[in-house]
Parts: C-alpha cells; structure tokens; sequence
C-alpha cells in the first residue's frame, strides 16, 4: 500500500491509524516520521509546555509511555529524574537505546493498556499522540493513573482528527476521505477526550492548551495528504478520477503558495490527589 514520510500521528503502509498495524512496519521508516513529526513547531511547542507542566526533580520517577525513539525520555535527565520509556515496538526501543548513546535512561517493553509498573510508583508520566492508536483510552488512562503516586503528574498531548481542514478540494470527496481515514483511526477525536479521561480516572485537572499544526506548502504533494487520495481509492471510498483530480487541484494551488493544511492537537496536564 502506499508509504508516507510525515503527517501528525501514525500512518501506516496499508493506511491504518491503529497501534495493531504499526508494530510491523519498517522501523527506519516509523524512525524518520517520528523525526519529521517531532520537528514540527506545534509539535515542539507542546512537548515544552508539557515538560513545564511536569517538572520533573532530581530523584524522581518519570515515565514516557509511547516513547519512540526516545527523545522525550532523554529530555527527563536534564532534570535528575530517573528517566523510563514505555515502547511496545522493539525496533523502536533499540533504536532509542542507540540514539541515548550511554545516557542513563531505561526503555522497557509494555503497552498504555498494561504498563509494567507498581501501583503508585511513578512522579511524573507523560504520552504523546499515543491515545488516538489505543482502541480503550479510558483503560490506557486509568492504568496511568494506577501507576502516578499521589502528588504524580502527568501531562497527554494527542490529535484531534475532527480538526483536519485541507483547502481548496471537493467537499464530497474529501469528506469521504476524511471518513475513510477517521474509521481506520482507533480513537480519531482523542485531543478533545484529553481532560474527560483525566477527569473520569480521578485526577485533578492542572492545565490544558492546544497547539495547530499548519502544513507546509510542500505537504499538498508529500506527508499524508499526498498518500491519502492513493489510499482512499484503493480502498474504493473515491474513484481514480477523484483521486487524480484531488491531487492535481492541490498541486496546482501548491504551486501558487495557496495551499491550505491545518490540524490541531491538544495538551492536558492533571495531578493525582
């Protein structure tokens, strides 16, 4: 099916947004995404203002769970705390291990679902654009708040794919797309579930931003806005004519720097009493 090389959550070969299907993909490839995603100014600004939010000291726990390649885990030793990555995917937690190059970090396997840790062992716990791939995001919730110690904090950022807007398109097709896309997402609408699921697991609630994602005039080509016609038609939710007709109407406006692509994501802080 067809790749891609960036986009705001994880887009799969065969098009999926669920955690099921991206533990088999091609590590480098899930790698460079993450690297490209990671770059992103919206991206960058809510994982500061979740680090701030978190402060983390010298001694303490803290846990990244959905950690990657290990960039936001290595971002807690600035801090003296002793830093954890929660990571399913062992490619991924080797590739972290290589890029810590010694740090005194631990990746570790586990699942949101399951994390591999006591009741009330951790201080600080952060997971990002992780919930909108967990098929029960209140249990993935609710085991991170089994784990925070009381005091603990923990900061989510996540997606909202209800917030997609891509300009100018057909409005049928693109909301059969937008459709298509939403249905292979296993928790589509996560970034605005955030607070509820703090709230629903018992935490108090210590701060809440959010953060749009514009895409560059070269993701009308590139990114996930360039697989998703290709996706969508072989999946026979457009036809090759739309298809043909979405792209070359987002070249086309790409080409005269009228392009519009916009998503947001949102952040949420809370504490356990």
């Amino acid at each position: 099916m067809t790749e891609t090389t960036g986009g705001p959550g994880f887009v799969t070969e065969r098009g999926s947004f669920r955690a099921a299907h991206v533990a088999n993909q091609n590590v480098e490839r899930q790698a460079f995404v993450l690297d490209q995603m990671a770059a992103r100014p919206a991206v960058r600004t809510l994982k500061a203002w979740a680090l701030d939010q978190l402060a983390p000291a010298p001694g303490e726990t803290a846990v990244d769970v959905g950690s990657g390649t290990g960039e936001d885990v290595l971002a807690f030793t600035a801090y003296g705390a002793r830093a954890i990555g929660v990571e399913p995917s062992p490619g991924l937690r080797a590739e972290a291990v290589r890029r810590a190059a010694g740090a005194p970090v631990e990746y570790v396997e586990g699942q949101a679902e399951a994390l591999p840790f006591e009741d009330a062992s951790v201080d600080v716990l952060r997971s990002e654009r992780v919930l909108q791939h967990v098929d029960h995001p209140a249990v993935a919730v609710a085991e991170m708040a089994r784990v925070l110690r009381p005091g603990g904090r923990i900061a989510l950022i996540d997606t909202d794919w209800g917030t997609a807007i891509i300009h100018p398109a057909d409005p049928d097709v693109l909301q059969r797309m937008f459709g298509y896309f939403r249905g292979e997402t296993a928790n589509p609408y996560s970034g605005r579930r955030l607070r509820g699921l703090l709230a629903e697991a018992g935490l108090e609630i210590t701060g809440e931003t959010a953060a749009t994602w514009i895409e560059p005039q070269e993701g009308a080509t590139t990114g996930f806005v360039g697989m998703m016609h290709t996706t969508a038609a072989r999946a026979g939710v457009i036809t090759d004519a739309e298809a043909e007709a979405f792209t070359q109407t987002l070249r086309d406006t790409a080409e005269r720097g009228a392009f519009h692509m916009s998503l947001t994501m949102y952040a949420v802080s809370a504490r356990k009493p």
